[in-house]
């Protein structure tokens, strides 16, 4: 990988993550009303916005992540059996820890390939 494919995903990750602060106020709080079907209607509501935040949360983590790794020499091998990724499954995903060759291994449970 080169300095330049590396730099192009680091400032795609880094307007990701802050894209995704920006966007962090979800409002997960509930009103009182005495309609029952408008307080089932904002409970859904604050449970969706709850697993939305989370989901939001692990990415975040999995973002600064891989920026880390991008300031050894780990990014962009996989984690598993140690050879490149490949630059399109790194710009397609750009968290990647695991070749495709390992991560259809276990999303197959097989474990990883080695």
């Amino acid at each position: 990988m080169t300095e330049s494919q590396k730099t192009e995903i680091r400032v795609h990750l880094n307007n990701e993550l802050a894209m995704m602060h920006r966007s962090d106020d979800q409002g997960i709080g509930v009103e009182y009303t005495a309609d029952d079907i408008d307080y089932a209607t904002q409970i859904t509501q604050r449970n969706l916005n709850l697993a939305l935040a989370e989901r939001a949360s692990a990415k975040a983590t999995q973002i600064k992540k891989a920026l880390q790794r991008m300031n050894s020499t780990d990014y962009g091998l996989c984690e598993e059996c140690g050879e490149n990724i490949g630059i399109a499954r790194l710009k397609a995903n750009p968290t990647a820890e695991l070749c495709v060759r390992c991560q259809e291994a276990v999303d197959n449970g097989f474990g990883a390939c080695a």
